[in-house]
């Protein structure tokens, strides 16, 4: 009797332990799946910008958020076929590798904290997501260049919509894709189907299983216009309406029969085409492959066509040039005569509650992105050019929002100083250079270009930085020697005090007091004050 009255008091004391501690694992589990979800969100993102967001760039910018969702350059997918199509084995396949090649992890052997931040912490194995953006029109070949892409690791596939330049509209690709939601619609339906495909693992035992989800999105804008016909002062005076039932149209048919789940949405008109006169009658400028110079019957020169006409010589580097700065003026006027109109995407993200919305545009600081962003269904934004001109300004994002993080957070991060990061940088540049000395000369030239340019704007709005760039633009030129990248940022960082290499990332020079060039005159480049 007595052993019957103590297991049934032992029995109520162990139901009262589970019912004091089941709550408790629920609750745990419940806020893992939460960080799980709320990391997925796309809370911060860089966008993609050719020439700057590449891998080096990716391995860089982890210093300044472990968690922000990186975006490789627009990639066209023909591209990576075509390299695909030379050496089928992804691994051994040294040029997509390269094309492809991708930092998921954070930089571990940084020079000075990082190491006593591994003790403290145990290491960070893995960074926030890198998505790959494809460019081009053919469903085909972005559905085997989305599968190539699951394959190389990458954690999103994002197709562009939205690029306004005239090198990519002008082959119907880019924001010249709006035109046509149908077609549109039938890419990412390819896509989808080519993502799952790649995500399927067979095992030996014959069981087939998914492997972690690959995000499928889409970068587009509100809408498209023709530039030579665009009325700015018009489209100023109009409400939100029109751009807003244009883009919820647009929205609908391209998420209607995929896994379309995310969209980034610039909240201003993609405009096409030149904004002068200087075109052709085709509305695009001819540049050959082959010689310099081409004489063209009728031309009124002094010399003969063979059919007792005249004709003149064009020289073909000179209208490639100018055809460069029309696309490059055109791009500028893209970011800023169309009117923003954020609310537009606000709209939509009310409209399509099930789908994850992510505004892009107008962005240049944190604060910026917190009043657009707050209040809203929208996710996150997306910041482009004032990330590249002031990276250090974005060094806090991860601390914005306290449900995006997991042990990693703005405050257990150590303080890292400039002096970490561009010494970091340095030795990834020679291990770099390292793996590539067997490359050709072209090759390893234009690594060392692409090395010493991630770097560029670390400085910013600090003594000394004019130095630093100049010497870096200056060193850069006999980059095709044996000059190496690391060698010229060595150089360059002679001329900053060590009092601001010292200085902790957290602390920056507001943007508004950098000097930045605000024409469209000043030549594009990655070597510059400011990207326009």
């Amino acid at each position: 009797m007595m052993n019957q009255v103590k297991r049934s008091k032992n029995l109520i004391i162990e139901q009262g332990i589970m019912l004091l501690v089941l709550p408790l694992y629920f609750l745990i589990f419940i806020a893992e799946c939460h960080a799980l979800a709320t990391i997925s969100q796309e809370h911060f993102s860089v966008a993609p910008m050719m020439a700057h967001t590449n891998r080096h760039y990716h391995a860089y910018f982890r210093f300044f958020s472990q968690h922000a969702h990186l975006y490789s350059e627009m990639i066209p997918a023909d591209a990576i076929i075509n390299i695909y199509n030379e050496n089928k084995n992804i691994e051994s396949n040294e040029a997509l590798q390269e094309l492809l090649g991708i930092h998921h992890s954070f930089p571990s052997d940084a020079v000075t904290t990082t190491a006593n931040y591994n003790e403290n912490h145990g290491g960070i194995t893995r960074a926030g997501p890198v998505i790959l953006q494809l460019g081009g029109r053919d469903p085909q070949n972005l559905a085997l260049a989305s599968e190539i892409g699951v394959r190389m690791g990458y954690d999103g596939i994002n197709l562009n919509c939205g690029c306004p330049s005239n090198a990519v509209s002008g082959r119907s690709g880019g924001c010249a894709m709006m035109r046509d939601a149908s077609h549109v619609a039938e890419c990412v339906e390819r896509m989808s189907e080519s993502i799952r495909n790649a995500e399927m693992i067979t095992h030996d035992n014959g069981v087939v299983e998914a492997k972690n989800e690959v995000q499928l999105s889409v970068k587009h804008r509100l809408g498209v216009r023709d530039a030579s016909t665009y009325d700015a002062d018009r489209d100023k005076g109009l409400s939100d309406d029109e751009a807003y039932f244009e883009c919820e149209e647009f929205v609908r048919a391209i998420t209607k029969n995929s896994n379309v789940s995310k969209l980034q949405v610039h909240a201003r008109l993609g405009l096409l085409g030149d904004f002068t006169p200087e075109r052709t009658a085709e509305g695009r400028l001819w540049t050959p492959n082959s010689a310099d110079q081409l004489k063209v019957p009728g031309g009124g020169d002094d010399s003969d066509g063979g059919d007792g006409k005249t004709s003149k010589k064009i020289d073909h580097k000179r209208e490639q040039y100018k055809a460069k700065k029309l696309a490059r003026k055109a791009t500028i006027h893209n970011r800023s005569v169309p009117p923003l109109r954020p609310d537009v995407v606000n709209r939509l993200a009310e409209r399509f509650p099930h789908l994850e919305f992510v505004t892009n545009g107008g962005i240049k600081s944190t604060e910026d992105m917190r009043r657009r962003i707050d209040g809203t269904n929208v996710a996150g934004a997306m910041v482009g050019r004032s990330v590249i001109n002031h990276p250090c300004s974005f060094s806090r994002v991860d601390g914005l929002w306290d449900d995006a993080t997991t042990t990693t957070t703005a405050t257990s991060l150590p303080q890292w100083t400039r002096e970490d990061v561009i010494q970091s940088h340095i030795q990834y540049c020679i291990r770099e250079e390292e793996r590539c000395k067997h490359q050709s000369d072209y090759h390893r030239e234009l690594l060392r270009r692409r090395l010493v340019a991630v770097p560029f704007s670390l400085f910013a709005g600090e003594d000394g930085n004019n130095a630093y760039q100049r010497t870096v633009r200056k060193l850069g030129k006999r980059l095709k020697g044996r000059h190496m990248a690391s060698s010229v940022l060595l150089g360059a960082l002679t001329h900053v005090p060590m009092e601001v290499r010292e200085k902790p990332i957290t602390e920056f020079a507001s943007l508004d007091s950098i000097e930045s060039y605000s024409e469209y005159t000043q030549r594009s480049g990655t070597l510059q004050r400011a990207i326009l």
